[in-house]
């Protein structure tokens, strides 16, 4: 199976006042066609950020120090102003977690989803709002001609979220980039929303990079999945395996504090509980205090492949001390 996308040890950085802060490191990720991939990990590890350099559209403090980017064999970091017009929405698109502060409150919803249309000249106008009409009724609006009419503060939340669906999909890219995508919705239309990105993506062969801290969605909509603490990918697999049986012991704290069902725990365990991992893995050890180190006193890690499809970032490898 081919990729689509293809990160290979992406670094980038900010400027900081004693230098510069390396917010992604030497990250490297894969999509294929039809492929639903997840990227996990609490606010600050480097998802969005990750996420955000496959569109072109980091801070403008910000800078790749390293690695590239691949769409289809293209490096995206190398293109021009032309050519991210013509691939932003039209090859790769993103649904962003905050869809009231993305859509334009002075612009009709149905002039919005139509713009995409228009500037990448799929269509002409006259099929424009047959199309957006179809589109808001995909995304699951009961009266798709209401809606086409309404500004986005009329819409609760959730029908937001279905608008910003309807613009990423739109234009009918082969990779749509997840970003929170169920971020301040109850629980009932976050499985809505993911349930309609989930058939979209069955249908059409779209691939879909979701950027989450919930695992619970990760569990369910998810065939591969990377976990990042700190800038990095510090475990990779396929997501049965990563459930079954998680190794790093920051995936081991993420999955250790969520509540189960029928227990009555004194206290919910968090990631400070696992701050020292004691053990290692054959024969391989993860570092001492790694949740409390800062990363200019951690020695240089390496992704490893402990089995087929499943790799662990170690930092020390030989004799377990």
């Amino acid at each position: 199976m081919s990729e689509l996308l293809e990160i290979k040890n992406l670094c980038i950085g900010f400027p900081h006042k004693s230098g510069e802060f390396t917010a992604v490191r030497d990250v490297s990720l894969t999509i294929r066609k039809n492929e639903t991939v997840a990227v996990v990990g609490e606010s600050g590890s480097g998802k969005s950020l990750t996420s955000l350099s496959v569109l072109g559209l980091l801070p403008e403090n910000s800078a790749v120090k390293s690695g590239s980017v691949l769409y289809n064999g293209r490096d995206v970091l190398s293109f021009s102003k032309k050519d991210w017009q013509q691939y932003r929405g039209r090859e790769v698109s993103m649904i962003f977690q905050d869809a009231m502060a993305l859509l334009n409150p002075g612009m009709k919803v149905g002039r919005q989803i139509a713009e995409g249309l228009h500037y990448h000249k799929l269509m002409d106008r006259s099929e424009q709002r047959v199309a957006v009409l179809e589109l808001l009724r995909l995304v699951g609006f009961a009266d798709p001609e209401h809606a086409y009419h309404q500004y986005p503060h009329q819409l609760s939340g959730g029908m937001k979220q279905r608008v910003m669906i309807a613009l990423a999909v739109s234009c009918k890219p082969k990779l749509i980039i997840a970003d929170e995508p169920t971020t301040a919705l109850d629980v009932t239309v976050q499985k809505q929303v993911l349930d309609l990105l989930s058939s979209y993506k069955e249908e059409t062969g779209t691939s879909v990079l979701l950027i989450t801290h919930d695992l619970g969605v990760v569990a369910e909509y998810a065939d591969r999945v990377n976990v990042m603490y700190r800038g990095q990918i510090v475990e990779s697999s396929d997501v049965y395996t990563l459930f079954d049986s998680p190794l790093h012991p920051y995936t081991k704290a993420l999955m250790a504090s969520i509540p189960a069902i029928g227990s009555t725990p004194e206290r919910l365990k968090s990631i400070h509980d696992y701050m020292v991992e004691s053990g290692g893995h054959n024969g391989m050890q993860f570092a001492p205090a790694t949740y409390g180190a800062s990363p200019a006193d951690e020695p240089p890690s390496r992704l490893v492949e402990v089995e087929p499809g499943h790799f662990v970032r170690f930092f020390r490898e030989g004799a377990v001390v």
